[in-house]
Order: structure tokens, then sequence, then C-alpha cells
């Protein structure tokens, strides 16, 4: 499989060095092409355009910041659904970024018209997870196009997660991002208190880290709230 990768930001280098680490045949795209320089000395491939990499490329996957450039990219001209269309073998599409239901819904429909296979796979755990493999994967779409990219969709975390037809996963991501938010105003609020209370801030965290008031964000974003790189 010619995996392509557009999206080389925070969480997108890591999802496709981990394709590259893993043995895929890699062609990557950013808008600043100094991110992709890690991955071409590893050994991916580097293109200049959106359109020469879906020539290279039998699956594409996109990790991006935002509806708007899921869209552009895409959507827009000389971008992935005009480079993938009318092939003889059926190209296919995998968004990898956080998008709403509607979106992935319209840009699927878009896709089937042009014959071009599609499945969401947002992530999910933050970045120190996908550096290392390890990031959830949620997975919406037809399952056979799931099956047939199982592999490669592994390759870039664990667990993968197969939620159910297109949009599925992004409802899923969206309850997860608010819990996560929940649980992060609820850690602040911890802190907080025990700073007003007196307490050593370093051994507040370990108390709750040890009691059943723990959580997964309390672990990864306090400590970083603590020695003040939070951002």
């Amino acid at each position: 499989m010619r995996c392509g990768f557009i999206g080389l930001g925070h969480i997108g280098k890591f999802l496709a060095g981990s394709l590259v680490r893993n043995g895929f045949e890699v062609t990557v795209y950013d808008l600043n092409a100094d991110a992709a320089a890690p991955l071409v000395a590893k050994g991916a491939k580097l293109a200049g355009s959106i359109k020469e990499l879906c020539d290279a490329s039998d699956t594409v996957f996109t990790c991006l910041p935002s509806p708007r450039a899921i869209d552009a990219v895409v959507a827009g001209s000389g971008g992935v659904i005009e480079s993938l269309a009318g092939r003889a073998t059926r190209a296919t599409w995998i968004d990898m970024s956080t998008n709403d239901q509607d979106e992935t819904l319209r840009l699927g429909a878009m896709c089937e018209a042009k014959g071009i296979n599609v499945l969401e796979s947002p992530v999910t755990g933050g970045v120190h997870k996908a550096a290392h493999g390890d990031i959830t994967v949620l997975v919406g779409g037809e399952q056979d196009v799931y099956k047939a990219h199982e592999k490669a969709l592994n390759a870039m975390g664990q667990p993968v997660l197969y939620i159910g037809k297109l949009g599925s996963a992004a409802v899923i991501k969206v309850i997860t991002n608010m819990l996560a938010f929940i649980h992060l105003v609820a850690a602040g609020e911890a802190l907080m208190l025990a700073k007003r209370g007196g307490l050593d801030l370093g051994v507040a965290f370990e108390a709750i880290k040890q009691s059943s008031g723990n959580s997964f964000v309390h672990e990864t974003e306090s400590q970083v709230i603590l020695n003040g790189s939070y951002n």
C-alpha cells in the first residue's frame, strides 16, 4: 500500500512517522516544508503539492487543525478529491483530524460520488501517545474499507476501535474531548484548593494520583500545569 500523509503538525508528524517506522511506503506533504525534513531523513518521500502526493498514493491520510483546513485540502481546487477521483481501482481517503459529523458526512458523500473510499479515524490520548504509537484510533466507515486498512491504522496507534458507520467516530471523539475538558477544569480546581489550603502541590499531585479521584487527565495535564509548561 502506497500511503500519502498530509498535515505534519503536533500529532500528524508522529502518525506519519509510525507508518515510516513500520515499513510503509509514505509520501508526505505540509504547507511548512521544514516539518517534513525529519520524516524524509527516515525514508519518507516529499511531495511538492497535494496532487503530487495523491499521484504517488493509493491511500491518503490527513491530520489537519480545523474543518476549514480539511475542506480546503480535501474539497478545494487541486485537492484530494479532485486528485483521487475516477481511478480504475478505488483510492481511499482517511481523515485522522477532529472534524464534526456533518462535515464528515458531507465530504464523505463528495468522495463517494467520485469513486473514493472514505474512513474517519480521529485519534485521542495526546501527543506523547502519538509519539510512541499507542494513541487510540477511533474508526468510522464501511467495515470492509476499515479491514483493508487495519494494518496501517494499527501501525499508528493502539488500540484501534471500530465505532460504526461514517460519522460515528466524530461523535465519540467530541464526547471524549468534552470529558477531557471537564476533567481538566476539575483538576485545576483541585490544585487551587490544595494551594489555598497551604499544601505542597507536588505532594498534593501525588496524593490525588494515588487516590480514587485520579484520572488520565490529572496524571498528564496536572504535571505540565505544575511545572509551568502548560500551553
